[in-house]
């Protein structure tokens, strides 16, 4: 059941490439897999052998017979060189020293034998047995015997019979490990690569191991004879079918030996062998009518690939198609001529396939084309409230961009809250990374019915106000991997809150973003030191001052906006603009008494801030990133200043809610 097994999994497939690779003379296109040159591949734990060779390279020229023989020096227990000889069935690549004085050739032939290929090129002129000596130089020996089974006269495998190859040389195709016999006599594991025609022992000291290779039972012959033209009577040879006619099978097709002309077809304009034993076929083609097809082309599109086929006005008229991205391990129909493949992997190479069918189920041969995806990434991200994160896919260079938000007016036809920031620059990304998307709120105002609450800090670390006053705006940030102000990467300051009782008792506040925010505005020269001073690289806005202490706002903080302060000799809050939110945030303007108006002042503006080589040490203590997330060609901007707007034209500052893109560049920066 075990070779029925390989035999079935050998034969299901289309073998036609490699009839069309291999052809004997003696019968056309008589097929015979080559004999490859098995080699071993050791490992020790006390010794290094990368790789074992061929037994025989470069030309041995038209030769009817050539027989090569390693012999090696024999040890003894201990390793020891013996000074006697065996044969061994692979040049050796360490352990032993070629001896050319010993090797010669019974018929003269001349060895070449090259150290550093560790390949004998022998140069013959007739049949010759040459021997190939080298001698040990080392305490160690790994042995493979390689045993094949017999067979008889009709390729079979003669049960419990087997012969000891002089070399390592096997068929290509044809024989399995026979594992339940095969050993190595000090546990070494032996395996063999079917695909590579390589034995593989691991082993861990000296050992001999002994492969046994069972026999399949395998030759399969084919001639190819192509008709002339639709309904001659000659045909010609050929290597492969040509593509420029529609073929089918013809009558005089046949197969000897165990199979029959049953075992031949052709399946997508290639000829298909269902034999499990020797056979020869002959197939003759007739020129038929079926669906042609003459081209094939692949068009990318980020992660889509369209495939489109054009058809030969030879052929019928394809009434469906079918189309592969996985190199025909399967198929989808279309009645179309092309097809998109969406949503591939990106940067990813594929191997597409295609083939036709007309009205009466006739195939055209497959058509084959490949093409690598491509990847785009556009995250855009408005003003949320809570947090957006955004799972990494492609590792490469990504664009980052965030505008802070605005900070808050009583009334903008008096005097209007500090416009927003802008930071810009590239990063290093994995697949696998999370980025943390905090947008920053805008600003609200304190309320006007009350005096005994703050309210209206923007999200991400606008200060609150209280009655009249403009609320801080948040600061727009993306955090990489965790969401914590310490894996801050890229920062947009948010502007200070304004304050307007009305048209004539009014200040702006402060414009966040760039290394140091924008202090707030006053109305009263004598009253400056009330306003709300910036947030800058490496402390929040300072408290400002005023007459008594109680009446200070609060000073910045690290992310956070200072919230303004409260009336002494009670309870209620009074307003000035609180401070904006950013890398460090803005502090709050002095309050004021209800009786002094005059001292109408802004809150100050968050700082903005890009994490680089030369900013890295403005981080606080436990700093989350590391240098692998170093942006580059980073900038941080004021809102006083003009910078790209989110719909990419320009702005000079940023007003409303807090913004942020990601952009994925490519795998390199230009």
């Amino acid at each position: 059941m075990k070779k029925l097994a390989q035999l079935k999994e050998l034969f299901n497939k289309d073998i036609t490439d490699t009839l069309k690779k291999h052809k004997v003379p003696l019968v056309g296109g008589l097929v015979v897999l080559l004999l490859a040159c098995v080699g071993i591949f050791v490992t020790y734990a006390f010794y290094q052998v990368t790789d074992v060779t061929p037994i025989i390279g470069g030309s041995t020229g038209d030769i009817a017979d050539l027989e090569v023989r390693v012999m090696a020096e024999e040890r003894d227990a201990s390793g020891n060189g013996l000074g006697s000889y065996a044969l061994y069935p692979y040049i050796p690549e360490a352990g032993y020293a070629y001896n050319e004085a010993k090797s010669y050739c019974t018929n003269g032939s001349t060895i070449n034998y090259n150290a550093t290929s560790y390949e004998a090129d022998i140069t013959a002129y007739g049949h010759d047995v040459c021997y190939l000596y080298f001698d040990s130089t080392a305490n160690l020996d790994l042995t493979l015997n390689v045993y094949a089974q017999n067979i008889d006269s009709d390729g079979n495998g003669i049960e419990g019979e087997y012969t000891k190859l002089e070399t390592t040389a096997l068929p290509s195709i044809g024989y399995v490990l026979n594992t339940e016999m095969s050993s190595c006599e000090n546990g070494s594991t032996l395996s063999y690569l079917a695909d590579e025609n390589m034995f593989n022992i691991e082993a861990s000291g000296k050992d001999v191991c002994t492969a046994y290779m069972d026999a399949i039972d395998v030759d399969i012959q084919l001639k190819i004879l192509v008709q002339a033209k639709s309904g001659s009577s000659v045909y010609y040879e050929a290597d492969s079918i040509p593509t420029n006619a529609f073929y089918e099978l013809g009558s005089q097709s046949a197969c000897t030996g165990s199979a029959n002309a049953d075992a031949l077809s052709i399946v997508n304009q290639k000829v298909v062998i269902a034999a499990a034993s020797r056979t020869s076929c002959v197939a003759y083609l007739d020129v038929s009518s079926g669906p042609i097809l003459e081209s094939m082309q692949a068009s990318v599109d980020a992660q889509n690939v369209t495939i489109s086929l054009g058809n030969s006005n030879l052929g019928t008229t394809p009434t469906t198609y079918y189309y592969s991205s996985d190199n025909g391990a399967s198929y989808v129909s279309s009645t179309s001529s092309s097809y998109t493949f969406s949503d591939l992997n990106p940067l990813s190479n594929y191997t597409f396939k295609a083939y036709s069918v007309d009205a009466s189920g006739k195939t055209s041969g497959i058509l084959t084309t490949t093409a690598e995806t491509g990847y785009v990434f556009n995250g855009a991200y408005d003003y949320s409230s809570s947090v957006q994160t955004e799972p990494i896919e492609v590792s490469g260079y990504y664009h980052l961009q965030v505008w802070g938000a605005q900070g808050g007016s009583y009334n903008t036809s008096y005097a209007t809250g500090g416009l927003g920031g802008y930071s810009e620059g590239y990063v290093y990304l994995n697949a696998g990374d999370t980025l943390y998307i905090h947008t920053g709120g805008q600003g609200s105002y304190g309320t006007t019915s009350t005096y005994t609450v703050q309210t209206g800090g923007g999200a991400n670390g606008g200060g609150n106000a209280g009655y009249r006053g403009g609320a801080g705006g948040g600061g727009t940030d993306i955090r990489i991997n965790q969401d914590d102000l310490l894996a801050r990467v890229i920062v947009a300051g948010g502007g200070g809150g304004a304050y307007s009782y009305n048209s004539t008792y009014k200040a702006a506040g402060g414009a966040g973003g760039g290394t140091s925010g924008v202090n707030g505005s006053y109305y009263r020269s004598s009253y400056s030191a009330w306003v709300g001073k910036a947030g800058t690289q490496t402390s929040g806005g300072a408290q400002a001052t005023g007459s008594s202490t109680n009446y200070h706002g609060d000073a910045g903080t690290f992310g956070v906006g200072g919230d303004t302060g409260r009336k002494y000799n009670s309870t209620s809050y009074y307003s000035n603009g609180a401070g904006g939110g950013g890398w460090y945030g803005g502090s709050a303007a002095g309050n004021y008494s209800s009786s002094s108006r005059t001292r109408a002042a802004g809150g100050g503006g968050g700082s903005g801030y890009v994490y680089t080589s030369s900013t890295a040490a403005n981080y606080p203590s436990g700093c989350l990133l590391n240098s692998n997330y170093y942006m580059t060609s980073a900038s941080t901007h004021a809102g006083n200043t003009s910078f790209e707007s989110t719909s990419g034209g320009t702005e000079t500052g940023h007003s409303g809610n807090g913004y942020a893109k990601v952009t994925y560049v490519g795998q390199t920066l230009s």
